[in-house]
């Protein structure tokens, strides 16, 4: 009952649908019930006009008139039901598509650490199909089918108790049996679920990385992976339904049997007289409209079950805590010069391994500051946890003087920009990339910001201009071309705290120089944290903080730590020796040779 309440649950705020199907439905399952009386009564006329009484034209005629009647009315009623359930199904998947886009924009970056992609998307078609084809069917078909059963069962009680009782014992074996084969089928479904997300997954990661596996030549074997994935997710189909239809054979068993007794009873009954042929007609009748819905009811239970286990996932992700429950308390930052302190910042990813310890420096507005330690050591989450992606496990964080937890997430957000080694593009067009942070600027505004960047000469080549396509992730744009993208679109954004992740070490050195122009651009002014990845943008900066194992090493100017015997003085040493050697010890701080 728990799984069928959590499933009607998805459709909060779309119930005047399903109530306008369920009274269809009921209204159905009555006219459903005029066929059979209406046939009773010609039987009788017919069979008293064979005994000798008088022939009643009218009456006959009636019959059949009235049984044309409802059968237009039924019909009309059933295209309208049907309609009504065309839009109950478009706005439920509207509706979870929605909620569940929504509620993912809100969790943490912890939890996209750890889910996979495949699975995120997947849960979310698996969810729209299964819920909303049961909530369709249920009103559309199957309440229509249990009201016809309990309403034909009502009737034949009047006429035979015994029928009657007959037909009402089946249902709790039939629930029972199916019952104890729904936990092993949902299981099964368990497993094709994760296979599939596995695969298609993997898919998804392939396409978007055609080039390296084409160049790779790794085709062959990611097409014999996926085939293997889906191999398993036919063997699993196979004992899953193989089972199903063994349970289901002995559900039908079970059915043939009662209908058997059932038809036994009703013939001994009307041969003794103590029914008319009529009231036979009648009650067979009536047998006939709840052995098509019970035959059928397996579909619905299939279905049903799909529904719960396809939406045990969805489930799961809605019910992941939000990185921000509330806001009611928070502060708006407003500021155009950011001071940032961290303050003995402590931090871990999975509350066992420290990865970052104590960790205290400060940046005053205006100036730049870069991030500079071995591979691992802890400068990306320092970058992560100044926008939030993740809390500290200790220590604060502030913004003039202001505790970033305190204050609104999107308020924080709004005040810092990022330009990353690798330039994070959607597809589409340049202008709406450029305009990504700012989505009502103007034709002017994004030109503007495209000269400062450098980007406006390559643009005005592109045929379409700034309407050019640019591909997913940008894939139609060199690597040099894809960072001015980038760098405009955060000088758009107009930000006072700017985060690089060194956004010139992947270019030639052509595009290098027109990149670093831009960026020399786009720093000035904001307070800027950088992650270093090449000695000369390291010796611009006003601050250096080394890291070594999560603690900051030491805080200084260039020229202060170049004179002592610290990470950036031996990173100096390096760059003036043995090419060979220096290159390979950099690689472990990520600095360019």
């Amino acid at each position: 009952m728990k799984e069928i309440g959590r499933l009607f649950g998805y459709a909060r705020g779309i119930r005047k649908y399903a109530w306008a199907a369920a009274l269809s439905s009921v209204v159905l399952a009555l006219l459903s019930m005029v066929m059979p009386f209406a046939i009773k009564f010609a039987t009788d006329e017919i069979v008293a006009v064979i005994g000798g009484a008088p022939y009643n034209s009218v009456f006959l005629l009636t019959i059949v008139v009235l049984i044309g009647l409802v059968g237009v009315l039924s019909a009309a009623l059933r295209d309208w039901s049907g309609y009504i359930g065309d839009l109950l199904a478009v706005r439920m998947r509207r509706q979870l598509s929605q909620n569940y886009y929504r509620h993912l924009m809100r969790l943490p970056q912890g939890y996209y650490d750890e889910a996979a992609t495949g699975k995120i998307i997947n849960r979310l078609n698996r969810a729209i199909v299964d819920v909303t084809q049961f909530i369709n069917a249920f009103a559309n078909n199957l309440l229509q089918m249990l009201l016809t059963i309990a309403i034909s069962v009502g009737v034949m009680f009047w006429y035979s108790p015994w029928i009657a009782l007959a037909i009402i014992l089946q249902i709790p074996l039939y629930l029972w049996v199916t019952a104890h084969t729904s936990k092993k089928w949902q299981a099964y479904e368990k497993k094709k679920n994760e296979a599939f997300d596995i695969a298609s997954g993997r898919f998804a990661e392939v396409v978007g990385q055609i080039r390296l596996v084409k160049s790779f030549g790794s085709g062959p074997k990611e097409l014999s992976d996926f085939t293997k994935k889906y191999s398993q997710i036919e063997r699993i189909t196979k004992r899953q339904s193989r089972y199903w239809h063994v349970m289901n054979f002995y559900r039908m068993l079970a059915q043939s049997a009662v209908y058997m007794v059932v038809l036994g009873v009703l013939f001994i009954n009307t041969s003794k007289g103590e029914m008319s042929l009529g009231d036979m007609v009648l009650v067979l009748t009536l047998v006939q409209q709840t052995s098509f819905p019970l035959q059928n009811i397996s579909f619905f239970v299939d279905m049903y079950q799909r529904a719960v286990a396809n939406s045990k996932d969805y489930a799961e992700a809605m019910a992941e805590k939000p990185e921000v429950l509330s806001e009611a308390d928070k502060e708006d930052l407003k500021t155009r010069r950011a001071n940032i302190s961290y303050q003995d910042v402590v931090f871990s990813y999975d509350n066992k391994k420290q990865v970052l310890k104590g960790v205290t420096f400060d940046l005053k507005a205006g100036e730049r500051l870069a991030l500079v330690g071995e591979s691992g050591g802890g400068k990306s989450t320092v970058i992560n946890l100044l926008m939030r992606l993740y809390r500290p496990d200790g220590g604060i964080i502030c913004i003039n003087g202001q505790d970033i937890n305190n204050l609104t997430q999107a308020s924080l957000r709004e005040h810092i920009a990022t330009v990353f080694q690798d330039a994070s593009l959607f597809s589409g067009t340049i202008r709406e990339n450029i305009a990504y942070g700012r989505p009502d600027a103007t034709d002017e505004d994004v030109e503007k910001a495209a000269r400062v960047a450098n980007a406006h000469g390559f643009v005005a080549e592109l045929e379409d201009g700034y309407d050019t396509e640019i591909g997913e992730r940008g894939i139609k744009l060199s690597g040099g071309q894809k960072q001015r993208i980038a760098i405009a679109r955060a000088i758009l954004k107009d930000a006072p705290i700017l985060i690089l992740d060194e956004a010139t070490s992947a270019l030639d050195s052509r595009s290098e120089v027109i990149v670093q122009e831009a960026l020399e651009r786009l720093m000035k002014g904001r307070t800027v944290m950088i992650i270093a990845h090449r000695l000369s943008t390291i010796a611009n900066v006003n601050k250096i903080v080394t890291l070594k194992s999560g603690e900051v090493d030491e805080v200084g100017s260039p020229e202060e730590l170049a004179k002592t015997n610290g990470i950036y003085a031996q990173l100096l040493k390096l760059q003036s020796g043995n090419a060979k050697i220096a290159e390979n010890k950099l690689k472990n701080f990520d600095i360019a040779a």
